[in-house]
């Protein structure tokens, strides 16, 4: 293992801000996404940032930091339109009250940028359609393989969303790559990881996607 120094990295490992959020993800649904994604998530923003930041052209990084919102901002209007949709159908059938679980998860959250607060916001989200969801399938609106299909389809939904800003990370690697500072990107994300900085491998990646495979 060659140890060094943060002296030698080509940039200044900066003192970033965070805040620490606790979160409630009450179905299991939410909770799969959480447990499987979270962490590569915020691992991939948070070397997009670092991988721009070391490139250091404002137009890419505005572009690329762009993408990722719109990215997040579409499937949390689609969420926000599904919420409405749900809390209509509850309204005229009078259901005012929501189902409680027995094994929540609860979560403190590092926000480390706007992007990750963004994606914590849009789990809250899937997990208020679920309840919704729920409530509707306990008051005997809805049948199991509905309810059980619609739950399904928006943990692909987020799942896909996550491989997609995943994939972002790597494209910024990519173009490192091609603009011969790779090393510097590696320097800087050992240097993350010496200052207790989660970073997930690229291998790690390929192990989940594997196993959501197998899961499907």
């Amino acid at each position: 293992m060659i140890i060094v120094a943060e002296s030698q990295i080509a940039i200044e490992i900066y003192s970033r801000p965070s805040l620490t959020q606790q979160i409630k993800l009450n179905s299991e649904y939410t909770k799969r996404v959480y447990q499987r994604y979270f962490k590569s998530v915020v691992s991939a923003l948070y070397m997009i940032d670092t991988i721009l930041y070391i490139i250091g052209e404002k137009a890419h990084i505005e572009l690329v930091q762009a993408a990722v919102s719109k990215l997040i901002e579409s499937c949390s209007e689609d969420l926000a339109n599904e919420i409405q949709r749900l809390e209509r159908l509850r309204e005229d059938n009078g259901i005012d009250i929501f189902p409680k679980y027995s094994n929540p998860g609860h979560y403190d959250i590092d926000i480390v940028s706007p992007q990750v607060s963004q994606f914590v916001a849009l789990m809250m989200q899937m997990d208020n359609v679920i309840q919704l969801i729920d409530s509707l399938w306990l008051s005997n609106l809805l049948p199991n393989e509905k309810r059980a299909d619609a739950e399904y389809q928006w943990q692909r939904r987020i799942q896909k969303l996550a491989r997609r800003i995943i994939s972002i990370r790597k494209n910024a690697y990519s173009e490192a790559q091609k603009r011969g500072i790779s090393n510097e990107v590696e320097i800087a994300e050992q240097v993350l990881k010496e200052k207790g900085v989660e970073i997930t491998t690229e291998t790690e990646e390929v192990d989940e996607a594997e196993a959501e495979t197998e899961d499907a």
